[in-house]
């Protein structure tokens, strides 16, 4: 389905106005999640960040810059760049484009773990290092469904220890801000730090560098509401909100409302997706397929399309089931889009990439197998929507409607409720049959409801519009109802 044909009108005679950013109101961030070994030189880095930034990207989230061990995310030199830069004054330069281009400039720290021979870091520096150390790592699930431990290659360090805080202080953070143009750090799995220590190393950034701004990563419902606890104290003023990891059902949306009323509504950001889920082609693919991959866990899903059936890229498959996939791409676009203040998706989703970044071997072979279609204009018209308006781009109190099971195809969406009684509906219909939709009590007593479509908005009579409003297969429907 074209751009124009997924929008739903319901008052299709009222004129429309073209849909402008509100700078005062668009407080929302749109990160990329960009692996560096996508890259094999800075030049074609540029040019993708241009291309990012059309898109409508305004934080440039890079994974972890520094001279890796086994992977970006096991360090073996803090005070090293990786190949790609090679030196520390390439590194500036490239962060100085970024900021001419009007973006946050965010690197990605792993505060939690390092290869056990990382260079500069102290062995007391790790917990129990008079042993042979912790391995860090997380609990997981294989593709049998059965829970694993999953090692990452490296240790846990000790950030309750000041020795280290001093170091991440004095020699990563500080310069990275004094001298390479850093202005957003990102906390690599939070989760798992020492939570004085966390307080300290925020603390003491934000009390020399104001500007300067944390996001949290965070892992698993269980552990995001001491998250909230620890990183807020600390004055980490975004963080995850772990949209993704839902298994599904109606509580996807409606559990950030927990964290919302815990936190007092500090910005979280949903994950569209990043290096550690499945792409969106992927997962579309699967529901695409749904009869086949039924009661399989992501997993198992990348066992069968990737290790069983050698698929690397939608090229591989017929046009019109990479048209099915790229449209389900859009509906769950929009959804994830507009329900906080912040999104987040992983290098590439644009581009349609089937395979899962994999931060030991994803290259620029790998970033080459996507797809030319029109979901990147899509994508961009969606943002400039959430842009137009600050109940778009901020946390309010979320109540789910219809069917949010994988496996049952249907309408579904949110109300989102601000504190200034303004409440934004986002439907989609995922399904192969046309539905039909009732305004909530809220939106019947608004004093305007106001539509938005790629083509710009408009402000509709309570009465113009119909009691049931139909969405029909593959449309979006995205009201506004103020006072």
């Amino acid at each position: 389905m074209h751009n124009d044909q997924m929008f739903a009108n319901p008052c299709p005679n009222v004129s429309l106005s073209q849909n402008r950013p509100v700078e005062a109101m668009a407080q929302g961030r749109i990160y990329a999640d960009l692996p560096l070994n996508f890259f094999d030189n800075l030049d074609s880095l540029k040019n993708y960040v241009l291309e990012l930034k059309s898109l409508g990207v305004n934080v440039l989230l890079i994974l972890p810059h520094f001279l890796p061990g086994l992977s970006a995310y096991v360090v073996r030199d803090y005070e090293q760049p990786c190949p790609l830069f090679g030196t520390w004054e390439n590194f500036a330069d490239f962060m100085l484009y970024v900021k001419d281009l009007g973006m946050d400039r965010m690197i990605d720290i792993p505060f939690n773990h390092a290869d056990w021979q990382v260079e500069n870091l102290e062995r007391s520096w790790f917990k129990k290092h008079e042993e042979n150390g912790i391995e860090a790592g997380a609990d997981d699930e294989d593709a049998d469904g059965n829970r694993v431990r999953v090692n990452w290659g490296a240790y846990e360090l000790d950030n309750a220890n000041p020795e280290l805080q001093n170091y991440w202080l004095e020699k990563v953070i500080f310069p990275h801000v004094e001298k390479y143009n850093v202005n957003a750090i990102r906390i690599d799995a939070a989760w798992g730090l020492d939570k004085n220590g966390l307080k300290r190393i925020v603390g003491e950034t934000l009390q020399r560098f104001p500007h300067v701004w944390f996001l949290a990563e965070n892992l698993g419902m269980s552990k995001l509401i001491k998250l909230a606890e620890s990183s807020i104290a600390a004055g980490a003023r975004r963080f995850f909100n772990n949209i993704y990891w839902y298994s599904g059902g109606i509580a996807i949306p409606a559990d950030i409302y927990r964290l919302y009323k815990r936190s007092g509504g500090v910005p979280t950001c949903s994950i569209y997706s990043s290096h550690d889920t499945l792409m969106p082609a992927m997962k579309a693919l699967a529901r695409v397929r749904s009869s086949e991959v039924k009661g399989l866990n992501d997993k198992a899903i990348v066992r069968k399309f990737v290790q069983y059936e050698k698929l690397q890229s939608l090229r591989q498959l017929d046009l019109p089931t990479q048209s099915a996939v790229i449209e389900l791409m859009k509906l769950d676009f929009a959804l994830t889009a507009f329900l906080s203040s912040d999104l987040m998706f992983a290098a590439g989703s644009e581009k349609a990439l089937f395979e899962r970044i994999d931060v030991l071997r994803s290259g620029p072979a790998e970033f080459a197998r996507g797809i030319d279609s029109d979901l990147p204009v899509f994508m961009s018209e969606i943002l400039q929507i959430k842009f137009s308006h600050k109940a778009f781009n901020s946390e309010g109190v979320v109540v789910p409607f219809g069917s949010w099971k994988a496996d049952r195809p249907g309408i579904r969406g949110y109300v989102k409720s601000l504190a200034n009684d303004s409440h934004a509906l986002i439907a989609v219909n995922g399904g192969k049959d046309a539905g039909s939709i009732s305004l909530p009590r809220r939106l019947r007593q608004a004093t305007k409801v106001t539509i938005f479509t790629h083509a710009g908005h408009a402000t509709c009579k309570l009465a113009d519009l119909p009691e049931s409003i139909e969405l029909k297969p593959g449309q979006i429907l995205i009201l506004l109802g103020e006072g």
